[in-house]
């Protein structure tokens, strides 16, 4: 059996599909962390059902990312259910998808998530009365105290037994009859053509229609209870919805976020190189115990303790705070308000407030981020966040070097962050003219909500797991031919590029070679740094110049796959542009 997962933005379907079915997709407190088809499979008395999880939509008919890759699966998957996730304590908004889906002659079962929610804030739903108006099976449900699962379980073994027996109408002849064409004329406030509403789309009577059957079928079901006393995360939230207050929060937490990653980094690196440099030296000596006397056996003795302590040391740390602090960020609720407060920084560099999701997801790892770019509205927005993640957002690891790097030669962080965030406006000053100034966007905020420790621990795990499968085999193998280069003595070949790189950069030679090495990834710049005696001023300046350069290998491949490879090659091109533009012009700046 197929069944396929339908709702607003940040009604739960993740949550919905992992306590169902134990799968870990990401399951995040903010609209649009479902940007693809994920897919999950449940062995259901001898019955395998198969879920697919789709983005946040308010229409299908919409003419954005999410709701083409719904419309599409429907089209071509022969779905036997739609599950309909829809949010209890925002039921009248919910319910006009609901609508649209029941007009599609598919059978329908709609699932009241976060109905624990809905009682906090002092209303309860008739599931009775609204499984008789919608003429579908309704079933209350909380992913997070486990409500309602038994009773989706018991819907699921009955439907199975009676697959086959009450078919649904054809799904390309349904959604092709049915189709909404974005050209219709619109009846909103009688203005004609486009207008926008929550989503950029016009408005025909059909829609207006379905609200009102919302409007009137939520009125109908909603029973007023007791509201429940409002609580510490209530008084929380009043403060930073505030648009002043708000801000000055955010922008506290987020200085205090960073501090807390330097000193984490700071604090574990002495401990676990104490604690690595034995194995270290065990690991040396047994190679050369094993291995001929001779080149081979000189540089993996050196190549492999490097390659595992500088990933142990400066990476690990680093992609662990990261993880929590967004996983925080994430559960809370916190993150779509850094949006909303950011809105007007975003116009500046011609994106929406949207943008902040992306790019703050970028500090844990910018591949994702990339392809988080699809909750933004159209592709050119998308090219400016992508080409600001690629070339000004440092991951995490790439944030363990730069503080490990600067510690160990007494690298300016204040000249190499200010240096970034000059870069990141000069950037977005020129893509902003890309892009024609939008309207203010709608954005919905979810409510502050307490992070579940089982919750973030999966984002963790699901995050950091990165470290053991693509980053420590990376830095394994490239500290093998980077230490093969320093042995063999092949690394003098740059010296003749050195008037060149200090007249030009203020750096020797080496330090360039570093440069041009995180073009395949940024944390691999210490492996030649490392083995270089650089004063403050050389450190700083190759810091920054690798900092602000080339998208990661990984971020290449996914950004042909989203954008292609012209966008590429402009991104490459803006990368080399600003690196040696950062390098030449601190040269210029930093005293001698």
């Amino acid at each position: 059996m197929k069944m396929v997962l339908v709702g607003n933005p940040n009604v739960g379907k993740s949550s919905v599909l992992n306590v169902l079915t134990g799968s870990r997709l990401f399951a995040s407190n903010y609209p649009g962390t479902s940007t693809e088809i994920a897919a999950a499979r449940l062995e259901l008395d001898g019955t395998e059902i198969r879920f697919y999880d789709t983005p946040g939509v308010y229409s299908i008919y919409s003419n954005n990312e999410g709701s083409n890759l719904t419309r599409e699966l429907l089209e071509k998957e022969a779905i036997d259910i739609i599950i309909n996730i829809v949010d209890a304590s925002n039921l009248e908004r919910n319910l006009v998808l609901s609508y649209e889906l029941l007009d599609l002659g598919y059978p329908l079962l709609v699932v009241l998530n976060q109905v624990d929610r809905a009682r906090e804030i002092g209303m309860d739903i008739d599931v009775f009365k609204l499984s008789s108006l919608l003429n579908s099976p309704v079933i209350a449900f909380s992913a997070s105290t486990g409500e309602g699962v038994d009773e989706f379980q018991a819907f699921l073994r009955d439907t199975a037994s009676m697959k086959g027996k009450n078919a649904g109408s054809n799904p390309a002849e349904s959604l092709n009859v049915r189709r909404i064409r974005l050209d219709e004329s619109c009846d909103c406030s009688g203005n004609c053509g486009r207008c926008s509403i929550v989503v950029e789309e016009c408005t025909t009577n059909l829609d207006l229609q379905r609200a009102e059957r919302a409007r009137a079928t939520a009125q109908t079901v909603t029973i007023p209870t007791a509201q429940a006393a409002s609580g510490y995360l209530q008084n929380i939230r009043y403060l930073v919805d505030r648009p002043v207050a708000g801000t000055l929060v955010l922008l506290i937490l987020a200085y205090l976020a960073l501090v807390a990653l330097s000193k984490f980094i700071s604090m574990c690196e002495g401990p676990i190189a104490n604690l690595l440099e034995p194995v270290s030296e065990i690991l040396h000596g047994f190679i050369l115990s094993i291995m001929p006397p001779g080149f081979v056996a000189t540089v993996l003795a050196k190549a492999i303790p490097e390659g595992l302590i500088i990933p142990f040391t400066i990476i690990m740390p680093a992609m662990l705070m990261v993880s929590l602090l967004m996983a925080l960020l994430e559960d809370t609720g916190l993150l779509p308000r850094y949006s909303v407060a950011l809105e007007r920084l975003g116009n500046f560099f011609g994106v929406s407030g949207q943008a902040v999701i992306p790019l703050s997801l970028g500090f844990g790892c910018r591949t994702p981020a990339v392809m988080a770019t699809r909750v933004l509205p159209n592709d050119t927005q998308r090219f400016i966040v992508i080409t600001l993640l690629s070339i000004v957002i440092p991951c995490a690891a790439t944030v363990g070097v730069l503080v490990m790097i600067s510690a160990k030669f007494n690298a300016s962080l204040a000249v190499i962050v200010s240096t970034m965030l000059i870069v990141m406006l000069l950037l977005g000053l020129i893509l902003s003219r890309l892009s024609p100034q939008e309207d203010a966007f709608i954005y919905e905020l979810p409510p502050l909500r307490v992070p579940q420790a089982k919750n973030v621990w999966n984002k963790i795990k699901l995050r950091f797991s990165g470290f053991f499968t693509e980053v420590l085999p990376l830095l394994l193998i490239m500290s093998i031919a980077i230490r093969a280069l320093i042995e063999s003595n092949l690394l003098e070949v740059f010296q003749g590029m050195e008037s060149i790189t200090r007249l030009l950069f203020g750096i020797p030679a080496e330090a360039f070679v570093a440069v041009l090495i995180t073009i395949f990834q940024r944390y691999l710049a210490p492996l030649v740094l490392l083995n270089l005696s650089l004063t403050s001023r050389e450190a700083t300046i190759a810091l920054s110049m690798i900092a602000l350069s080339l998208p990661c290998l990984p971020v290449m491949v996914v950004t042909v796959r989203e954008l292609g490879f012209k966008s590429l090659f402009k991104i490459l091109g803006m990368g080399f542009i600003t690196s040696f533009a950062v390098g030449m012009s601190l040269n210029m700046i930093l005293p001698v």
